[in-house]
Order: structure tokens, then C-alpha cells, then sequence
């Protein structure tokens, strides 16, 4: 339980009790009520790092802004309703963990997944043990990596026991730094993507997944897995309604495929991708990494990734 430091009469620390916290002599925010002489002295002898909230009648707030008080340090009254906003607001706010896990999916088929994921992977290998995991079936990360990759009928039956260990052999090589997992045939089971992913974990620095469109059940299974969700859409009809899906959370980095918008639907575009023929066609005919303004958006998705997966 947090600990907030409160001075001053009792009322006020049931407040701080009522909103979840511990009421203490210290803590990361001290809550004083300017009605109280007592209070006030001993909170004068914290040190001026600390936060304070104070608690004063409206008829006080001129004085206390004159002073220097920051306006939305002053509350008119203890009342948990008042209260609980302004400790929230000053808290430390908790460090995100690095990001480990990378799910690319699409509002539907065609949008572009696989050519961003084996993008992505070629470029953060460069720097990172990457490892690419093809959650369709499809086989189409293989084909762009030249790769040999198991498919999943053969890793099916390792879903209760896949290791680190068993990834040694079961990746392939794709390019320095970067191994595959999920060749063609079948769909992989949701319960082997997820033991895919938490066994990627532990042998790779950063794990992508080529997923399938979001409102599958693989998506959902592994979900609570992953760090970050690119969610790539048109902006016809279909895409603008599986946008506005559950299945779509509220921190999903929507990109906009082929088309430039800043808003999508009820949605920010996080990044768009450029519509860009001749480099895919260059890209495909040599199956290599992706050149010309679609490359380009590439490099700078993959500088943010690499960013995010460093913090």
C-alpha cells in the first residue's frame, strides 16, 4: 500500500484511508491542512522534494497562490472525491518495463502485416537478438526471409513443455540476429503461440509476432503477452468497424496502411504507411528488405520499437 505523509486532523487522514492509501509521517506526497498550526509546523520540517497537497478553505486559495502554490496543489476541501485527483496527479508515475513482445496484426487480411513484421526484424536484428514468429500459417514470413522454417504441425505437440532449449533448434536462421519460428501448412493452435512467445521470451531481446487479423483467437489468447500491438487498417467500412471492437484496446498503436490520415475512424493514427509499388516490387523480386518511402517509414517504426524495447 502507497504510503502518503498527512498533517492534520483526523478527518483528513480517513480520507487518505478511504482512497487506498496509507496514511503516514512520509511518504512520496504529504497531504496539509492549512487550517491547522500544528500540521503546518511539522510538515515545514519535510524536505522541499516532497509534493504537499494542501487543504484550505476557498476564501485562502488567493494567499496560497500568491505565495508560489501551484493551483492544482490546493484542494477546498478533504473529501475523498477532491482529494484522491490531486494525489494521483503528483504520484511518481511507475516506469513501463522495456518492451519484449511485438504483435502486428490487421483489422483484415491484405493490410501488409508480414512485409512490416519481416521489415521490422531485419532492421532491429541489426542490434538485437530478434525473433519472428508466424502466428497465420500462411508461410509468408518464411518466403520473405528465405527461411526453412518447421511448420507448426511438427511443434504442436511441444505446446506443454516448449523451452528456451527447444528454440535453439526449432528457429531458423533467417539473417544475423534474427531467427523464425511458424513455417506454412496449418494455423498454429493459440496454445502454441502462446508457449512460443513465453519460451521466445527467455532465449530473444525482442520477439515479434506476425498475427492474424485482431479479432481472432490467437490474438486474444496472447493478449496479455504482449508489450505493444500494431494494429495496421484501411480505412474502408470493414476496417472502421473492427476498429471500433473490444478486440482493438485503447493502447494499440493504430497504423495506417496505404493511405495518409491522422484520425481513422474514432482512432489516432500512430504512423502511417505510404502506398509504394515500386519498392515493393524491387523488395519482391530479391525477396530484401523494403526500400524507397515505405522502407523509409520501416526504418523510423523500427528506431521507435528499438527505443521502446531500451527504456
Amino acid at each position: 500500500m502507497t504510503r502518503i505523509a498527512v498533517f492534520g486532523r483526523e478527518g483528513l487522514a480517513s480520507s487518505v484511508a478511504a482512497l487506498g492509501f496509507e496514511p503516514s509521517d512520509d511518504g512520496p506526497v504529504a497531504v496539509v491542512d492549512a487550517e491547522d498550526a500544528d500540521a503546518i509546523a511539522r510538515a515545514a520540517a519535510l524536505s522541499s522534494s516532497i509534493p504537499r497537497i494542501v487543504v484550505a478553505p476557498p476564501a485562502r486559495h488567493p494567499l496560497l497562490r500568491a505565495v508560489g502554490t501551484d493551483a492544482s496543489h490546493i484542494v477546498a476541501s478533504a473529501s475523498p472525491a477532491e482529494l484522491g485527483p490531486a494525489i494521483t496527479a503528483m504520484l511518481p508515475k511507475p516506469a513501463r518495463a522495456a518492451t519484449r513482445v511485438v504483435a502486428v496484426t490487421g483489422t483484415r487480411g491484405g493490410v501488409g502485416r508480414t512485409l512490416l513484421v519481416t521489415n521490422l526484424g531485419r532492421r532491429l536484428a541489426r542490434s538485437s537478438r530478434v525473433a519472428i514468429i508466424d502466428a497465420t500459417g500462411s508461410g509468408a514470413a518464411a518466403w520473405w526471409l528465405a527461411a526453412d522454417a518447421a511448420p507448426w504441425s511438427e511443434l504442436e505437440p511441444l505446446a506443454t513443455e516448449l523451452s528456451a532449449e527447444h528454440l535453439a533448434i526449432i528457429a531458423r536462421e533467417a539473417a544475423p540476429g534474427l531467427r523464425l519460428v511458424g513455417g506454412g501448412g496449418a494455423a498454429p493452435s493459440a496454445s502454441i503461440v502462446v508457449a512460443t512467445i513465453r519460451a521466445s521470451v527467455a532465449a530473444f531481446d525482442l520477439v515479434l509476432v506476425d498475427a492474424p487479423p485482431a479479432f481472432c483467437d490467437v490474438c486474444a489468447a496472447m493478449r496479455a503477452l504482449l508489450d505493444r500491438a500494431l494494429v495496421l487498417t484501411y480505412d474502408d467500412p470493414v476496417s472502421l468497424a473492427i476498429l471500433a471492437a473490444p478486440s482493438i484496446a485503447e493502447g494499440d498503436w493504430i497504423v495506417a496502411s496505404q493511405f495518409n490520415a491522422r484520425r481513422v475512424g474514432d482512432r489516432d493514427v500512430f504512423r502511417a504507411l505510404p502506398r509504394d509499388e515500386p519498392a515493393v516490387g524491387a523488395a519482391f523480386k530479391s525477396r530484401c528488405a523494403v526500400g524507397g518511402r515505405l522502407g523509409h517509414a520501416y526504418d523510423e517504426l523500427a528506431e521507435i520499437l528499438a527505443i521502446d524495447a531500451a527504456r
